[in-house]
């Protein structure tokens, strides 16, 4: 198991993170199985490859 500590005393940006964990190597199907752990309704993430200016 990993574990990534965020230290986040001023807070942190939800789609920012999402964007890390997904750049850093995670599944959006591991990301996936714990937002559905939150009993959201209908609650589903998507991922799409975007490129800007050439990056």
């Amino acid at each position: 198991m990993k574990i990534a500590y965020l230290d986040c005393a001023s807070g942190i940006s939800g789609d920012m993170t999402l964007g890390a964990l997904v750049d850093a190597g995670v599944p959006l199907e591991t990301i996936q199985q714990g937002v559905d752990s939150l009993g959201l309704p209908s609650c589903r993430l998507v991922a799409t490859e975007v490129k800007k200016k050439g990056f």
